[in-house]
């Protein structure tokens, strides 16, 4: 498999983001963590997503890292405030393509093609690196700005992939929040990468995509990721990440 090479520019206006332009030609991989407060399992998980992204970014490999934190462990006493029938229901999909038995957390998909118990930091590495074993060929050009609380976000890809979507998704890059009730009551728990908002697109050769920013998110605790997806076997093709910085 094939994944693109991503060129991205970040614009800037008033309140906005600051100007820098990314060009990224290597391979990505994009580790999606389906997590949630309600799970005593989970914040080991939470907490290893962030520590091996950074350890595999500093040894030069382009990892892209999102939490979505799930719904069905709400009825046992405390209700994750991160957590979205949406990101359930994503979980799903990839359960029924990856042939899993059962729903589970803390669970991680890397590139749409590999899972594994979230919580592994051998089994995080290797299939980060499987994942990472191919060759990028897949141009992307993005370009972001906001105003208030209203994101724009416009695309162009030099070739449409068959059968693709465009997941693009806010995330919180770090928040600690205390839990009360369930299974780790009376714990303060770190959490990383956090998806706030996600809507998927149907991926065109030119498009512009507007978004609401998610009230409280501060700027610089926020970014923007955007991943190309093919519908049909969920494997990712290529991505981008816009750190904000605010101007």
């Amino acid at each position: 498999m094939k994944y693109g090479v991503v060129v991205l520019f970040l614009a800037a206006i008033n309140f906005c983001f600051a100007p820098k332009t990314v060009f990224v030609s290597e391979p990505v991989a994009v580790v999606e963590l389906f997590t949630a407060e309600g799970c005593s399992s989970c914040p080991a998980a939470d907490e290893l997503l962030d520590e091996m992204s950074v350890i595999l970014q500093k040894e030069g490999k382009h990892v892209i890292s999102l939490a979505y934190h799930v719904t069905y462990w709400n009825h046992l006493g405390w209700k994750d405030p991160y957590s979205e029938e949406a990101y359930t229901d994503r979980q799903k999909v990839y359960q029924k393509t990856l042939k899993r038995p059962n729903l589970y957390t803390p669970q991680a998909v890397v590139n749409g093609k590999y899972e594994f118990v979230g919580s592994d930091p051998v089994s995080f590495r290797y299939f980060v690196l499987a994942a990472l074993d191919s060759v990028p060929a897949r141009p992307l050009e993005a370009l972001a700005t906001k105003s208030d609380s209203v994101v724009t976000v416009q695309y162009s890809l030099s070739k449409l992939p068959k059968n693709s979507v465009l997941n693009v998704a806010v995330i919180e890059e770090h928040v600690e929040h205390a839990v009360l009730r369930g299974e780790n009551k009376d714990k303060v728990l770190k959490h990383y990468h956090v998806v706030r908002s996600m809507k998927q697109h149907e991926a065109k050769e030119k498009d512009e995509i507007t978004l609401v920013w998610p009230r409280g998110l501060g700027e610089n605790k926020g970014s923007i990721i955007l991943y190309l997806q093919n519908a049909k076997n969920l494997r990712i093709i290529s991505a981008a990440e816009i750190k904000l910085k605010a101007s």
